[in-house]
């Protein structure tokens, strides 16, 4: 059994920051899939520009909240190999924390990638040194990771599963050349940030506007996120994001986002999310307020 090892070292700017006062979810993002850069280094795949290691899934864990100023690693560690796929683990460490070690980790990551050969678009095997650089690194999760929650879905999701459901339009625009990555393909951090987008549309349709969490000194963060890509976005696609609200249970709120290509109706990623409301003096979370609920609950989405 192998070892974690140092994949990003950074620090918490501010224009990092949002609303809330703490790290946006998208910066989190593009340091996991930085990670994912040094991962291929030192597999030995740098050497083959036409290989690369495509997302396909991701799991981001937030533990804590980061804030400007604050200097993090994040270590990484491979939990799979196979033929063509890798499952990658990371975790992002406050340098500034508490001395603690667990109360250092701000945030977990399961990556699943697949390598692709750019020239064909199609699944490549990892050479043989691959498979022996990787056993270095090859780790077991950790004994505290959260077990992943599994939510009921639809039998389809596609545009006209999201007509049927009454799912509210959260998120529309076209994808940028300077929102891709060195491939062609949107970069993970300005998916999430397109997720960020829809995450402030949806709340507001069932009733957690700004000015409610002023009234209430409220704030909101994510605790967790599920992502599976299915497909692409390239600079110039037009994207629809249709998302819906699944409960309010004690102090988390589950909702979910999936997006389309909007020329081609094409399901590219859905993503399940649950995310909690926190005292913004105190910083701690807090239950969603009864009267909120109610406010919310019309809005439910039921498989």
């Amino acid at each position: 059994m192998g070892s974690m090892t140092p994949t990003v070292r950074a620090n918490v700017k501010a224009w990092e920051c949002d609303v809330m006062e703490h790290m946006n979810v998208q910066y989190y993002l593009a340091r996991s899939a930085e990670a994912s850069g040094q991962l291929q280094v030192m597999l030995g795949l740098s050497t083959q520009p036409n290989l690369a290691l495509i997302h396909r899934a991701e799991r981001v864990l937030f533990m804590r909240e980061m804030h400007n100023g604050d200097s993090y690693t994040v270590n990484s560690g491979i939990l799979s190999i196979g033929e063509n796929t890798l499952s990658i683990f990371s975790e992002m460490h406050n340098l500034d924390a508490l001395p603690n070690d667990r109360e250092s980790i701000a945030a977990r990551f399961i990556i699943d990638v697949q390598l692709i050969d750019l020239d064909t678009g199609l699944p490549a095997a990892f050479p043989a040194s691959a498979h022996c650089a990787a056993q270095a690194m090859t780790i077991e999760p950790p004994e505290d990771l959260r077990a992943k929650q599994v939510l009921p879905q639809p039998a389809q999701r596609d545009l006209t599963s999201a007509e049927h459901y009454g799912l509210f339009d959260t998120a529309r625009g076209t994808i940028e050349p300077w929102e891709c990555d060195a491939r062609g393909y949107l970069h993970p951090r300005f998916f999430m940030s397109r997720c960020s987008d829809a995450v402030t549309h949806l709340q507001r349709h069932y009733g957690l506007t700004p000015r409610y969490r002023q009234q209430h000194g409220l704030g909101s963060a994510a605790l967790e996120y599920n992502i599976e890509f299915h497909h692409s976005f390239r600079a110039g696609d037009a994207l629809i994001t249709k998302s819906g609200l699944r409960e309010m249970r004690g102090k988390t709120q589950h909702f979910f986002h999936w997006f389309f290509n909007a020329a081609t109706g094409q399901t590219v990623a859905t993503v399940e999310t649950t995310g909690t409301l926190f005292d913004f003096e105190a910083r701690k979370s807090v239950p969603m307020p009864e009267e909120l609920r109610t406010l919310a609950e019309p809005h439910f989405i039921h498989f």
